[in-house]
């Protein structure tokens, strides 16, 4: 398993959409002000999406691996 797709777990996992009541209460114990409700689901639907698509996404090739010219 490669790095990329551990922290697209990690990501999912903690920025699951069903996670954002318990994320706003360990800010607001935390003393930090929490951002609006339609911002934080913004914010957490942002990073679900980032999180599946490093998951799911095919390793990129690199481009000079093959040289075209004679």
């Amino acid at each position: 398993m490669m790095v990329r797709q551990i922290i697209g777990i990690f990501l999912v996992l903690f920025f699951f959409p069903i996670n954002i009541p318990l994320l706003r209460m360990l800010m607001e114990s935390r003393g930090m002000t929490p951002f609006g409700e339609l911002q934080f689901l913004g914010i957490s639907l942002t990073m679900f999406i980032a999180g599946c698509l490093m998951i799911f996404t095919p390793p990129v090739m690199k481009f000079h691996s093959e040289s075209k010219h004679p």
